[in-house]
């Protein structure tokens, strides 16, 4: 939550010009939801789970970069014999 607050102190910084095209931005974002409704999915993480998949992120995790992964645990094996 700290980068959502940090985002709208910068977008409070801006001329009234461009905070206007930031609301715009979000606002047609907003508009273009596709998610599906929590009623349509069952239980309490309904939300959660309808989003799964659908944000981008600049991050990967280990299955994102198995194979080096992998690959450095056989090398850290083969050196230990």
């Amino acid at each position: 939550m700290d980068t959502v607050e940090a985002l709208i102190e910068q977008v409070c910084r801006l001329p009234l010009a461009d905070r206007q095209r930031v609301v715009e931005a979000v606002e047609e974002s907003l508009a273009e939801d596709t998610t599906p409704a929590p009623e349509a999915v069952a239980g309490p993480y309904a939300r959660s789970l309808a989003l799964a998949g659908t944000m981008h992120t600049d991050f990967s995790d280990v299955a994102t970069d198995k194979y080096k992964h992998l690959a450095e645990v056989y090398v850290s094996q083969s050196d230990d014999t």
